[in-house]
């Protein structure tokens, strides 16, 4: 009965322990979280290289790791504060429970012990870039581990001297318990090779014996050996003057990063070094020191970090391990302070150089190496060249030969060869020459664009048949502007052979052959010719019109005169009030006639030239006023003559009598249209006192507005109930064109009309 359960006990047991290898082989590894403690603010600028250092080593050791980094910005906060956020920030995240604590810099790793959370004893830390470290405190803690750049001060002192010679030396304190400890261990290590300067003290800020002078670009007073000097870091006197004044050879060793360090480097009157590597390169003044570098310290820390991750004991690994020093320098401070870069150790690291200096000796070489390439390159291309060119010139000779002949046919009758092909125009050189344009090919859209835009659709209709094929020569005529000064007529002669020993193009396209030559002379007389035709017949069309036009004007007064005139003679009775108003008629009509004669002989002599003018300077505000006396009393009942004239006269130069003349022919015009209201005669200087405008407004009918540019026509008569030969305006027109001038008008219908003079002022004239 056992063997016959047997072998399914035996199969069952397999299958669960098949299924709890696939749970293990299966099982994701757990995300490591890592706290990262910081000392100073997030802003810090080596904190970011340290992220990349972080990401860089996890990956390459196959860690997954989520990273938290705390800032505990320690200038901002009191040592007492500093231990309290440490421990809220840790009771934050308890939940979140980190393997391993990595912390950086004294003060983080201070608060860090002194916060009391339990947290700080149950897990992992590792330290870094501690300069001060409290070893006795340290020790009591064996799950604390990691690096210490305790700083060198006797080899620093004696950089300094190397690169500047003796010299004094500021430090500067805070009076803290700390700072005593840093200048005691300051004073064991330097004291055989650096004296204290007897007569400086922390509250005299007398460094040198020259109180405050800050001397540039003339040798310093180097003392006999090297000398050490405190400033109290509580007197701003004593630091405004100390690190201002450089009558002696001196320079300044910091020994900690805050916020003073960080702010006397970059006012400092002299050199300014370190000891710790947390104001170096960062924009702070600070030339260098031997000093731990920051990348190194980064990379061993974390190397720890991951070794503790993945399962290495903290008791195989020493407690506190001193990181290696090296000479590390800032290129743009050394460049400021103009230290010889010869002078530096051998060893020496350079922050900052700019990758042209870095790596000067390499492009040099570089540079040598290309240009000694492309000069044999040149070379060697300058000997093709010259070859191709013998070989080319032979070629053009020949070339130039027989086009000389063709050329020699062509010039004399402006003619001009061309060739087209694939959509690209190809002219011989004298075209270009006589267009005055670059000797290149046009293609057909640039050929389109020189043609004026009434000619392009007959070129693309025909565009068609040169790509195709032509069964005869064509001749097309169009304007172009080949050159930008216009357009001129071109007569343009096609030829082309479609047959079997014809090559065409791959896209099947024919060349074509041809000649074109500039019509512009023969257009231009050939349009002479049209417009003195039309002149001709405009003349005596216009000739026509006169006549009919003169033989009414005259007629209807003429007509007036002679039957009151016989009517006076015919012995008829008449009362003396008839006899009276017949005379009246008879006068009227007699100037009318006179005016119209008057008008006719201006006309004539402005359009032959032949009218003389006599100018003057004169008072523009007498003329007006005489234009106004003079048609005051002969306005019309319900119409009012106004004038408005400016207290200044202005003195203007014309002809006296012509100018008259057109404003009494304005004056005129506006009585005839003008029932009641007023009529305006004034005038104005324009804004910039340049022009007069004299202007005649009334309040008559007005004229629309597509009559406007009729009014200055010739025997035009807009009422041909009116009296008047329809010349006034246009002999008003013609004398201010003559004075340079110009006659506008203005006119709403209903509303009335303004006619205004404007004419050419120069101030300063004098009568």
């Amino acid at each position: 009965m056992f063997y016959k359960y047997s072998f399914q006990i035996v199969a069952v047991v397999m299958l669960l322990l098949n299924s709890m290898s696939c749970d293990v082989s299966t099982e994701t590894p757990r995300e490591k979280r890592i706290l990262v403690i910081q000392s100073y603010e997030k802003h810090f600028s080596p904190y970011k290289e340290m992220k990349n250092i972080l990401s860089g080593e996890f990956h390459d050791k196959g860690i997954q790791a989520a990273v938290y980094s705390f800032y505990l910005d320690c200038e901002q906060f009191s040592e007492k504060q500093q231990k309290q956020k440490i421990f809220n920030k840790l009771e934050e995240l308890s939940s979140w429970k980190p393997d391993i604590i990595l912390v950086n810099d004294d003060p983080a790793l201070n608060a860090l012990i002194a916060c009391g959370h339990p947290t700080v004893k149950s897990i992992p830390v590792v330290f870094m870039g501690i300069n001060y470290p409290n070893t006795s405190l340290i020790k009591k803690y064996p799950n604390i581990t990691g690096f210490y750049d305790k700083p060198d001060f006797r080899t620093n002192i004696q950089l300094i001297k190397r690169l500047i010679g003796n010299c004094i030396v500021i430090r500067v304190t805070d009076e803290s318990l700390q700072d005593n400890r840093i200048l005691g261990e300051m004073n064991k290590q330097i004291k055989d090779i650096c004296a204290l300067n007897n007569i400086y003290s922390t509250n005299r800020v007398r460094l040198s014996g020259k109180n405050g002078i800050s001397i540039a670009n003339i040798p310093k007073i180097k003392p006999d050996s090297m000398y050490i000097s405190t400033l109290n870091a509580k007197s701003t006197s004593a630091l405004i003057k100390g690190f201002g004044e450089n009558y002696y050879n001196k320079a300044y060793l910091a020994t900690k990063r805050d916020y003073t360090t960080i702010s006397l480097g970059r006012l400092s009157a002299f050199p300014c070094f370190s000891v710790v590597n947390e104001l170096l390169g960062s924009g702070n003044g600070i030339v260098g020191g031997y000093m731990a570098a920051f990348e190194d310290q980064a990379h061993e820390a974390v190397r720890q970090v991951a070794d503790l991750l993945r399962g290495d004991s903290l008791t195989g690994i020493p407690q506190m391990q001193q990181s290696k020093k090296s000479y590390l320098f800032d290129y743009k401070v050394l460049d400021k302070w103009e230290i010889d870069p010869g002078l530096l150790p051998n060893s020496a690291v350079i922050l900052n150089m700019p990758f042209a200096v870095r790596y000067k000796f390499i492009l040099t070489v570089l540079a040598i190496f290309i240009s000694a390439l492309l000069a044999s390159l040149f070379i060697y291309q300058r000997r093709q060249y010259r070859k191709e060119a013998r070989y080319k010139k032979e070629a053009q000779e020949k070339l130039r030969q027989e086009k000389a002949f063709l050329s020699f046919a062509l010039e004399s009758g402006n003619i001009f060869a061309f060739r087209y092909r694939d959509d690209i125009f190809e002219f011989d050189n004298e075209f270009y020459h006589a267009m005055g344009i670059p000797p290149e090919t046009i293609t057909t859209a640039q050929f389109l664009q020189t043609i004026h835009p009434d000619d392009r659709d007959a070129f693309l209709i025909s565009r068609d048949m040169l790509d195709k094929g032509l069964t005869a020569p064509q001749i097309m005529q169009q304007r172009h502007d080949f050159n930008g000064k216009g357009y001129e007529w071109w007569e343009f002669r096609y030829a082309q052979n479609k047959d079997s020993n014809r090559q065409e193009s791959n896209n099947g396209l024919v060349p074509v052959s041809g000649l074109c030559l500039n019509i512009q002379q023969i257009k231009s007389t050939e349009n002479s010719l049209i417009q003195a035709r039309r002149k001709a017949e405009e003349s005596d069309r216009m000739k026509s019109v006169f006549l009919a036009n003169m033989s009414h004007e005259i007629r209807t007064p003429l007509n007036a005169i002679v039957g009151f005139s016989q009517l006076l003679n015919s012995g008829m009775d008449l009362e003396p009030e008839e006899k009276k108003e017949f005379l009246d008629l008879i006068s009227k009509n007699s100037d009318l006639l006179l005016k119209l004669i008057n008008d006719i002989l201006d006309l004539s002599r402005i359009e032959s030239g032949c009218m003389s003018f006599s100018y003057e300077n004169l008072d523009l505000n007498k003329l007006i006023e005489d234009v106004f006396h003079t048609h005051r009393l002969m306005m019309p009942e319900n119409v009012e003559l106004r004038m408005q004239i400016p207290d200044s006269p202005a003195i203007i130069h014309v002809d006296r009598l012509r100018l008259t003349q057109v404003c009494t022919n304005l004056i005129n015009n506006a009585r005839k249209f003008t029932s009641e209201g007023h009529i305006l005669i004034t005038y104005e200087l324009s804004r910039n006192e340049r022009f007069i405008h004299i202007s005649v407004s009334d309040t008559g009918k007005g004229i629309p507005e597509e009559k406007k540019a009729m009014v200055f026509e010739r025997f035009q008569k807009l009422d041909e109930f009116a009296q008047g030969t329809g010349l006034g305006l246009a002999i008003c027109q013609s004398i201010i064109k003559t004075f340079d001038g110009r006659l506008t008008l203005d006119s709403k219908v209903g509303k009335g009309s303004t006619f205004t003079i404007t004419l050419p002022y120069t101030p300063g004239l004098a009568i």
